[in-house]
Parts: C-alpha cells; structure tokens; sequence
C-alpha cells in the first residue's frame, strides 16, 4: 500500500469511528463545537497517526539519491553504478548520483550507508563476496551484512574460470585433480589477493577435491594473471573480462567454470559441478541495498526501477561484454534471503580454510 493511500485509509476510518461518536447527544454536549470544526479535528488526527515511513514514501524522492560506490572510480561496480545511475535518474525524477566512499575493500562505503538514515536516499551498491564475507574477513568491519541493511535487488552476477598454464598437461578438471594430488604443495595458484572472490573459490575447491595448492596473492587480478601467463603460477580462477582473450589465443587453458550453469560467454566449457562435483557452484553478485529501517514502498519503488534498467537489452548488452550477466527480477525478498545464504556459507568456508581476519 502506497503512503498516500495508507494515509486515506486512516483518515477515513478516523472519521467513521468519530462521527458515530459525533450521534450521540451526551457526546455533543460534552464537547460543544460545530460538525465541521470536529470532522476537521478528526482529520488531523489521522494524519498525526500515519507513520513516518508512510509520510516519507509518499512524497520520495524529493530530492537527489546517492548511490554510495564503496570502491575507487574504474573499478568494474564503479562502471555498472553510473550505467544504473543514468538510467534511474529521469525514471525517479531526481538526479541519482554516483558518490565514492573507498577504503578497506569496501567497508567503509558500506560503514557510511549502514549509518546513514534510512529514507531512501543513500543506497548502497555492493558486491558479494567482499560484502558478504567482511564479517568474517575482519576484526571489525563496523557493520553487519544481514542487520544494518535492507536488501533491494540484484543487479548482476558472474561466474569464473579456472584456468592453468599450458605448460600443465590436463585438459579437463579430472586429469588437472589428478595431476595436484600426485604434486602436494607443489603447485601455485595466484589470486588478486586474501579473501577475494578467486581465493574463496580456489579453497572451496581444495576443499572439495582434497588437493593442496600454495596460495601466492597479488595486488590486484592483472599482476596475478601476468604471472600465470609467464608460468611464475600455475593456475588460477579469473573473470572472463580478464581471461577470456588469453584462453582464445591459447595463451591459457580453462578446464572448467564455477557455476552449476555454463557462462554465457564460454558456452563450451564445462562446468566443474558437471566434472564430478555438483555442490561446486561459485558465482559473484553486485546489488543495491539500503539501510535498514528504509521504508517498504520505498524499496519497492528502488527495486522495481532498478529491474527494468537491468532488463534493458542496452544494458544486458555492456554487462555481457564485462563478463557478467544481468539479475532481471530479483525482489527484495529473494535477495535478502541471497545475502543471509551468502553471509552463512562464506563464512564457513572461511573459518575451514582457516583464513585469518585481518
């Protein structure tokens, strides 16, 4: 129900319960006032027990949205933020604006929307896992994933390859498993650094398929991915965005993907749940989430917009060309229940793989 019509509903009923008060004389003598003056009264009444909230959604937005960016300007949620925030602006009627808010992998972008008030207009685009594990990653993050927020939608997901060197004699996932667990400790696998998406994928993976590799990480995936190239590492999980040039020219290999669905991108490469193991399902989002407390129709409004601009064919297209693929109607519902699945389950793999807050 809308504000404006929650507001209705009250004052009507305000009025009906008041005027059957209204019809009896005891009453009309007690309180000697005319019946406009009362039914006035009763209205005013009414628009006082209206909740805040619903107040608030009727009239948003009224003035400019931000859209808190938690990492530097160029990164890759930085891109899909000012493609969402140029659509969404003429479709709310206000300017939304891309504000940055960078700093310990994104923790304190998400710090500043989780303290700012909840009325819709600081929203949050974040990425899993690094939202979603920082509870786990760090001693203290200052926020909390699943209480300090309200879930909006899903905007995007991607999956990733696993890709080795072709000096590495496998050509699929099995013989790749077999040659690790004949080499203990032998082999490197590189990462863009400790708790990123690749590095939680490569321990999942261990974990699954009972090999021991040796973590090296990098600052950043385009130095980690140099080194696998010159064989400095032997294999690695990466984006499509970065790999897919070096496993068409041969470059690199890719003996399998991270999700239980094959990538769009590489629709040839199997998938390491179809490669004998169907739990391995691994795969990123970026969505919007807002403080908690925002109001319902608020997030509603937010989520719905934020829908159909993902669903545009303009926007599928460039999300495609990045790797990624787009999250066309995720309620708020769904993506909360997302978040709390991704908080729980991370974190396990973390504390498993015994990686160490920071």
């Amino acid at each position: 129900m809308t504000g404006a019509l929650r507001k209705v509903e009250v004052s009507v009923r305000t009025c009906t319960a008041g005027m059957s008060l209204w019809r009896e004389p005891s009453f009309r003598r007690l309180f000697a006032v005319s019946r406009p003056v009362f039914c006035a009264v009763l209205f005013a009444i009414a628009a006082a027990v209206v909740p805040a909230g619903d107040a608030a959604a009727q009239v948003w937005p009224a003035k400019p949205v931000r859209l808190v960016v938690p990492f530097s300007p160029g990164a890759i949620t930085d891109i899909l933020a000012r493609l969402v925030a140029d659509k969404l602006g003429p479709r709310l009627g206000q300017p939304v604006v891309t504000e940055y808010k960078p700093g310990a992998g994104g923790s304190v972008g998400a710090k500043f929307v989780a303290d700012s008030p909840p009325d819709g207009y600081t929203v949050l685009i974040a990425s899993h896992p690094g939202f979603t594990t920082a509870p786990a990653l760090s001693k203290d993050p200052g926020f909390d994933p699943v209480r300090d927020f309200t879930p909006v939608t899903g905007l995007v997901k991607f999956y990733m390859l696993l890709g080795v060197h072709p000096s590495v004699p496998t050509k699929n996932l099995q013989e790749f498993v077999t040659y690790a667990k004949a080499r203990p400790g032998k082999l490197n696998y590189g990462t863009p650094g400790v708790g990123m998406p690749h590095h939680l994928a490569m321990e999942l993976l261990m974990q699954t398929a009972g090999i021991e590799l040796v973590h090296v990480p990098y600052k950043g995936g385009a130095l980690a991915t140099q080194d696998l190239i010159a064989g400095r590492v032997q294999v690695m999980f990466g984006s499509w965005g970065i790999f897919g040039q070096h496993v068409q020219s041969g470059r690199l290999k890719a003996v399998g993907a991270s999700g239980v669905a094959r990538m769009y991108q590489a629709p040839d490469i199997r998938t390491i749940a179809e490669q004998g193991y169907p739990s391995f399902d691994v795969w990123s989002w970026i969505g919007l989430l807002a403080p908690a407390g925002t109001p319902p129709e608020v997030v509603a409004r937010l989520a719905q917009e934020a829908q159909l601009i993902v669903a545009m064919p303009e926007i599928k297209e460039r999300v495609l060309k990045f790797g990624m693929e787009s999250m066309p109607g995720t309620s708020p519902a769904a993506f909360a229940e997302q978040v709390k699945t991704d908080v729980a389950a991370w974190g396990k793999i973390i504390r498993d793989a015994n990686i160490k807050p920071e």
